[in-house]
């Protein structure tokens, strides 16, 4: 790559870039043995000549598949759509699912799952990793709705029950339902500059055994322009190592990792220009819900009530000090990040899913 003239990403060493002839960027994606272009068609035909006389390639022509994902463009509204209806009916035939009963929710609304017990039936752990491990890839590239029910469920792999079994064959019915949806990128007019927002958010002792709380992160790209779409472009929902002594002291944990998050989007973003000028890293929002997490990333002298918390979960503070990050109040109501922490009701995950960019193709 650097033989052709690319340079290497710092923020990501998958990706390399260099300038075309007209003075714009073009990008090249590497994941193993596969390589997505993106940039000026005559630019791509150039590297790909170059790049052809240092190995062998196989042009496939412009991207309509990457990595089980379908991409459709949309030329006139400026837009991409990405969707796995194919990969979710290769994973539905051999269950059987294609015609199953369908659900409007990933989860029970409201569901508590705990251990198996002595009166509960085993499950066969066989069928019930391969099912989740299925619906895992779906989640991590198009699908964040399915983060929080997926990373409940995997911690009943070793031991699963009947019950547990029931609930993943609750995630083909719902996958079964909404194949047809993907994350719709746009429109983006030329010339508009993406911008990056984060929703953080945390359920505070949702396990009822560990009664350790379930913190998540939603990051999203739009033109910046109010009332301009959003889409999903990272997720997280993850069961936080410790026990938080208060729903406070939850999210507040919650907002380190969406922080660590933000660093790295906006920083990646601002290799996105022609890289001609040093980097312009403008300060990138976070929205919680929760007013007293807010308090303490902003102010240090509370520091009785939180001198037991982990040193890395300070990190917020010192980043909002920094003013690298800009902490917003967003309504519990609106918090996108909520259906990663926990199993709503259909009106909310049809809702929070279209408004990250979910909906049908």
């Amino acid at each position: 790559m650097q033989k052709c003239g690319f340079s290497r990403s710092t923020e990501d060493y998958a990706v390399y870039y260099r300038l075309g002839n007209n003075g714009k960027p073009l990008w090249i994606l590497i994941w193993v043995d596969d390589v997505l272009w993106v940039g000026e068609h005559a630019d791509i035909v150039i590297a790909k000549q170059e790049l052809g006389k240092q190995f062998p390639l196989k042009d496939l022509g412009p991207a309509h598949f990457f990595l089980g994902m379908k991409i459709t463009r949309h030329p006139e509204q400026h837009s991409i759509t990405l969707t796995q209806d194919q990969y979710i009916e290769t994973i539905i035939k051999p269950f059987d699912f294609q015609d199953a009963y369908p659900v409007s929710t990933p989860m029970e609304p409201g569901s508590r799952l705990t251990n198996i017990t002595e009166t509960q039936d085993p499950a066969d752990e066989t069928l019930y990793r391969s099912i989740l491990g299925s619906m895992m890839y779906l989640m991590l590239c198009t699908r964040p709705d399915l983060a929080f029910a997926i990373g409940k469920l995997s911690k009943f792999s070793s031991n699963p029950s009947t019950e547990h079994m029931n609930a993943v064959k609750r995630l083909l019915r719902y996958a079964s339902k909404t194949r047809k949806l993907g994350l719709h990128f746009g429109p983006f007019p030329p010339g508009s500059q993406p911008k990056a927002f984060v929703f953080s958010d945390a359920d505070w002792a949702g396990d009822t055994e560990s009664r350790r709380s379930t913190g998540a992160y939603i990051c999203t790209i739009s033109t910046g322009v109010p009332n301009s779409p959003h889409t999903a472009i990272s997720w997280s929902s993850k069961q936080q190592p410790t026990i938080a002594l208060s729903s406070t002291e939850a999210e507040y944990m919650a907002l380190t990792q969406a922080c660590k998050e933000a660093i790295w989007v906006s920083r990646f973003l601002a290799e996105l220009p022609t890289r001609t000028t040093p980097y312009d890293i403008t300060p990138i929002t976070i929205y919680a819900d929760n007013q007293g997490s807010m308090a303490l990333a902003k102010n240090p002298e509370f520091y009785n009530r939180t001198k037991h918390i982990s040193i890395q979960h300070h990190f917020v503070r010192e980043k909002v000090g920094s003013q690298e990050v800009i902490l917003e109040y967003l309504p519990t109501g609106d918090m996108l990040a909520d259906l990663l922490t926990k199993a709503l009701p259909r009106e909310k995950v049809e809702r929070f899913r279209k408004d990250m960019g979910v909906y049908k193709a």
